[in-house]
């Protein structure tokens, strides 16, 4: 190839959910030389393709990643080649975008790229990529108020990025060392200017006026996107920083700030900017006064229903049960549902005619 494209005009924002990335990918796509879209999700499906795991498909995607492997040992230059292939990909549909919007870079913002940023940056290694930060029990309080609406039986839908999400971040970070744009949420909602300015300049953009207040531009199309407080403002404020201690208001949610805290550890946390001992402590003390009573285990709300055992099943049925029903009706619903369990099977058998045949 005359060419290799690495990136160049890319910029990608790397965080967990409910970091903060919405607010500021708007902020920045309030500049002349940036095109923007709402999430793209691009990436994924071209790096899982050489992946043992994390994807299916009605094909068999097993199969698909033996015969992919098999062509390009056996019949290419080796896996080099579909790198390069994926490389010629984003370049044909980014470069596009980037024309169409009339500007220099593209800043693609998915979340779920948390699960691929060591691929990408191996595949673009002359791109842009700004780490967002954020106080972890905030994140965790965002995806419990937005995401799942407080039902936390179904918090596995995030657990990767949860748990293996911070990680990954502070390993691509010092890969990086000083070409990591590293942004901290806090931060930037109190001082949006001055690091509105910093990221231009790391980026190697012009700032401009009017990028803070992005009530003048127009808002990014498509679905994929949040929309639960970046179209109530007209600029980053300081007002949500406290808001994840609406997380400790009950038993139930205190329960799963200090199990959070605890699956990350203090090591991590302290990495990411954050006293552990400081949210611990308001965590302990949220505890001794905090009502109600834990009704689901943070480590059952984590399975996904494959991974579920009997007990573990009733467990989530009772937590639903309470949220719907209150406590008294969900003891009793609990109750037929786990009796109406054990029966199916032998309904089953006798309906089969699979007992004592002659």
């Amino acid at each position: 190839m005359s060419h290799r494209y690495l990136g160049e005009n890319l910029v990608f924002i790397i965080s967990q959910p409910r970091s903060g990335s919405t607010l500021l990918q708007r902020v920045l796509a309030g500049n002349d030389e940036v095109v923007a879209s709402s999430e793209p999700w691009l990436m994924l499906h071209p790096v899982y393709g050489l992946r043992d795991k994390g994807i299916t498909a009605e094909y068999s995607a097993d199969w698909a990643l033996q015969g992919v492997r098999e062509f390009l040992e056996l019949y290419t230059d080796g896996l080099e080649v579909y790198d390069e292939g994926i490389r010629a990909f984003a370049q044909a549909i980014y470069s596009n975008a980037i024309e169409h919007g009339g500007g220099r870079w593209f800043i693609d913002k998915t979340p779920r790229y948390l699960m691929i940023v060591d691929d990408l940056l191996r595949l673009f290694p002359k791109a842009k990529f700004i780490f967002l930060l954020r106080n972890p029990l905030s994140v965790l309080a965002s995806i419990v108020n937005s995401q799942i609406s407080h039902d936390l039986s179904t918090l596995e839908r995030f657990r990767v990025e949860l748990l293996d999400g911070p990680a990954a971040i502070l390993k691509a970070i010092e890969e990086l060392g000083d070409d990591a744009i590293v942004v901290r949420y806090e931060e930037f909602v109190t001082a949006p200017e001055k690091h509105t300015r910093r990221i231009c300049d790391e980026i190697g953009i012009t700032y401009q006026d009017g990028m803070v207040d992005y009530s003048s531009a127009p808002p990014l199309e498509g679905f994929m996107q949040d929309r639960v407080g970046i179209n109530n403002r007209s600029r980053p404020t300081g007002d949500s920083l406290d808001s994840w201690q609406q997380l400790l208001a009950d038993a139930q949610q205190v329960h799963f700030a200090h199990s959070y805290l605890r699956a990350l550890g203090r090591q991590t946390v302290e990495k990411l900017g954050y006293s552990f001992d400081e949210l611990n402590e308001a965590v302990r003390a949220a505890a001794d006064r905090a009502p109600g009573k834990v009704m689901l285990e943070w480590q059952v709300a984590l399975l996904n229903p494959g991974q579920m055992k009997g007990m573990d099943q009733l467990a989530v049925t009772r937590y639903r049960h309470n949220l719907k029903h209150g406590p008294l009706m969900a003891r009793l619903k609990t109750f037929l549902s786990f009796w109406w369990s054990l029966g199916k099977p032998i309904k089953w058998v006798f309906s089969n005619n699979n007992v004592f045949k002659p």
